[in-house]
């Protein structure tokens, strides 16, 4: 009986074959559609969950209207971390964050090793949030201090050819003209 039905469908396929073009066209876009929209939900669905307590985390985003236009964008002024956590119980922690591409690159200076990277602005609770694990240093002090920076185990390598023991070492930091000594004593 299966086999007489499957002759049937492939005459039936043979003899109409713009008709099963269409048919085979719409099904492979149908699933393709279906796949993709799958992989992008499931992409979202697993943003940043490496963190710990993920399910707690929340990004503030500002409603803005201007010119007969609403947006929404996730930049908002520093202060509203401040107020966010002194204002609202449930909130234990909130630090404002500064994307790298909002600045240009700075010049890191130890001795005379000068190296440029891209940095970020980040507050003091940044690490209390955020589950990033640390080479060196306490997590919970890192960022108090508006002085403080945190640097990768790349940049720390190249600019003090280790990443033993290098809490407290003085980082000249140029932007544009200006110099700014970070650590020193």
């Amino acid at each position: 009986m299966f086999k007489t039905n499957l002759k049937i469908a492939w005459r039936n396929l043979i003899k109409d074959k713009q008709f099963t073009f269409l048919n085979v066209l719409g099904l492979s876009a149908g699933l393709a559609c279906a796949l993709l929209i799958f992989l992008w939900v499931n992409d979202e669905m697993s943003f940043d969950k490496f963190f710990a307590n993920n399910d707690r985390l929340y990004e503030v985003m500002e409603h803005r209207t201007g010119n007969g236009q609403t947006a929404i964008s996730d930049e908002s002024s520093g202060m509203v971390s401040e107020i966010l956590a002194q204002q609202i119980p449930e909130v234990y922690y909130a630090s404002p964050l500064a994307p790298p591409f909002w600045f240009q690159k700075y010049t890191l200076s130890v001795g005379d090793k000068n190296i440029k990277a891209n940095g970020q602005y980040a507050g003091k609770d940044y690490f209390n949030i955020f589950s990033f694990k640390l080479i060196d240093g306490n997590s919970n002090d890192v960022l108090k201090n508006k002085s403080s920076i945190v640097i990768s185990d790349e940049l720390a390598d190249k600019l003090f050819g280790t990443t033993q023991n290098i809490i407290g070492k003085p980082i000249r930091f140029q932007q544009d003209t200006t110099f700014f000594c970070i650590g020193c004593v």
